[in-house]
């Protein structure tokens, strides 16, 4: 009777052994089986490698798009010496995007979100031109800074006009014509302006 309970068990240790054999293997079937197809999916997927000096809230996962159309997503990013590689991934089966293309940062909705922009080359193309051309992002601060440089060029040329019209106003105005006068007046009047000048200017 002994015996019979210790083969009884014996055979219940067994069948749990390969009871949990059979799911390690299936378990590890299933992960293999997912890994395999991320491998072969992600390898007959158009990938692209660029260099951005500043990806302005890019993070991986964000979506790549295409006049507005997401066509991939980013799949890695990096630090690479003091650029920022990036790693992107085009999902939409059968889709060349044209060589020379511009890719740059926008934002993704209201939420402030930013995705990656690919728009199509606006001019024709070289052998040596890149497949995608890479714009920077421009931050607030580079805008304001940039409008900051023109008003203040603006400013200094008004300067630089008024002050040109106060002194033309202060040159001429021994040689206009007093109330009454003529015009014969007025060009004598000029002629020895300028007589005045030419020998001003010889002078120095």
């Amino acid at each position: 009777m002994q015996d019979e309970n210790m083969k009884t068990e014996f055979h219940k240790t067994v069948a749990r052994f390969l009871e949990l054999f059979i799911w390690i293997f299936i378990t590890a079937l299933i992960i293999t089986s997912i890994v395999l197809y991320n491998s072969y999916s992600h390898t007959h997927f158009n990938r692209y490698q660029i260099f951005f000096q500043d990806v302005d809230g890019i993070i991986e996962g964000s979506p790549v798009k295409m006049l507005g159309i997401q066509v991939g997503y980013v799949k890695h990013i990096k630090f690479v010496n003091d650029m920022v590689y990036v790693d992107l991934i085009i999902t939409e089966k059968d889709m060349e995007i044209p060589k020379g293309s511009k890719i740059t940062v926008e934002f993704n909705g209201l939420g402030g979100s930013k995705s990656l922009e690919i728009y199509p080359p606006e001019y024709p193309v070289t052998q040596e031109t890149a497949a995608l051309v890479i714009q920077q992002p421009r931050r607030l601060g580079d805008a304001l800074h940039l409008l900051n440089a023109m008003l203040e060029k603006i400013g200094h040329i008004t300067f630089r006009c008024t002050t040109f019209a106060n002194q033309l106003d202060s040159q001429t105005k021994d040689i206009k014509p007093k109330f009454g006068g003529k015009n014969q007046d007025f060009l004598n009047n000029a002629d020895k302006w300028l007589d005045k000048k030419l020998e001003d200017n010889n002078r120095k």
